[in-house]
C-alpha cells in the first residue's frame, strides 16, 4: 500500500498541483488509514483487494470516535476532510485500472452546520491597529512584525500560509500590489494597503536591513522567513487584545478583509477575485454576515422594527 500512497502523493504534487500543506495532510490520513488496516488484518495490507467496505466501514467509524489533545470529539470539518482524502486516494486506484467503486459507499459523507465565519468589528480593528501603530517602539522586532503581519492579512486578505511563503520580489512597492501563490499553485495579484506596506518598512528599519528581492516578506532575524505558526501567534498576541469575545485566529483577518469590503459595496465577483476563491459560493458565505450586520442595523435604529 505505501506504493500506492507515493503514487499518490506524486500525482497530487505534479498534476493537481497541491500545495505542500495539502499533500501533507493528505499524506498523514493515508498513513492512519495503511496503519488501521496492518493493525486489523495483521500484515501489510494489499491493493486493491484489502480495501473493502468492511475495512473502509470500520475505518470511518475509528476516526470518528477519536479524541484530540483536550479530549474532545474531532470536529465535523475535520472528520469530513479525513475521508475526502481517502475517497479521493480510492477514486485515483480506480482511474488507474483497480476498481474500488464498492468501497465508495462505505464512506458516509459528513454533515457540516453551516457556520458563519468569525469576523472583527472594523471600528475596534481599526482603533487597535492604530493605537498600536503609535506606541511601538521602533526597535521592538518582535512586536513590529506583529503587526506588520496583522497589517498585511488584513490589508490584502491573505492566508496566513500565503503570507509566510512570499518574498519581497513579489511586492510591488509602488503600485501597491502583490502576487500571491494560493491555493492549488494559483497565482493572483491583489492590492495591499498602503499601511501594511508602511508596517513591513517599519520591520525591516527594526532588523537593520531590508530583505533581498529573493528573500522572505518577512524575515526573522537570521535572515530564514518566519514560520506560519510563528505568525498565527503572532496575530493571537495582538487580537487577543479586543478582548475575551473576539476571534483571535489569523483567519478571523481574512474574513474581516472581505466582510469590510461587501459592508463598504465592493462586488462580490471582484471580493472572490481578492481571496482566490475557485467558487463563488465559498465567497457567498460573507453576504450571509454583511446582511446579518443590515438586520442588527434595522433593528435597533427602526422605530417600528
Amino acid at each position: 500500500m505505501e506504493r500506492w500512497i507515493a503514487d499518490y502523493l506524486r500525482h497530487l504534487e505534479e498534476h493537481r498541483r497541491c500545495s505542500s500543506a495539502t499533500v501533507r495532510a493528505y499524506r498523514d490520513e493515508l498513513n492512519r488509514l495503511n496503519a488501521f488496516a496492518r493493525s486489523r488484518l495483521k500484515r501489510a495490507a494489499r491493493v486493491p483487494e484489502d480495501l473493502t467496505p468492511e475495512l473502509v466501514t470500520a475505518y470511518a467509524a475509528a476516526r470518528s470516535l477519536e479524541r484530540t489533545d483536550a479530549k474532545r470529539p474531532i470536529a465535523a470539518r475535520t472528520l469530513a476532510r479525513s475521508l475526502a482524502a481517502v475517497r479521493s486516494f480510492l477514486r485515483f486506484m480506480e482511474r488507474r485500472g483497480h476498481p474500488t467503486a464498492t468501497t465508495r459507499g462505505a464512506l458516509p459523507r459528513v454533515s457540516l452546520p453551516q457556520t458563519l465565519p468569525a469576523s472583527i468589528s472594523e471600528t475596534a480593528l481599526n482603533a487597535l491597529l492604530d493605537d498600536l501603530a503609535g506606541r511601538i517602539p521602533a526597535d521592538d522586532s518582535r512586536s513590529l512584525r506583529a503587526l506588520a503581519t496583522v497589517e498585511c492579512l488584513y490589508g490584502a486578505g491573505l492566508r496566513v500560509g500565503e503570507l509566510a511563503g512570499l518574498t519581497r520580489n513579489r511586492l510591488d512597492e509602488r503600485r501597491h500590489l502583490v502576487r500571491v501563490l494560493g491555493k492549488g499553485s494559483r497565482e493572483r495579484v491583489v492590492p495591499v494597503s498602503r499601511r501594511a506596506v508602511a508596517a513591513l518598512h517599519r520591520y525591516w528599519a527594526a532588523l537593520g536591513r531590508v530583505p533581498e528581492p529573493a528573500e522572505a516578506l518577512l524575515p526573522g532575524a537570521r535572515g530564514r522567513g518566519v514560520t506560519a505558526r510563528t505568525l498565527e501567534r503572532d496575530v493571537t498576541a495582538i487580537l487577543g487584545r479586543l478582548g475575551p469575545s473576539a476571534a483571535t485566529h489569523a483567519h478571523a483577518l481574512r474574513h474581516s478583509f472581505a466582510s469590510h469590503l461587501l459592508d463598504r459595496g465592493a462586488d462580490l465577483r471582484a471580493v472572490q477575485e481578492l481571496l482566490g476563491h475557485q467558487n463563488l459560493a465559498t465567497t457567498q458565505i460573507y453576504t450571509h454576515v454583511t446582511r446579518r450586520r443590515l438586520k442588527a442595523a434595522y433593528s435597533r435604529a427602526h422605530p417600528r422594527a
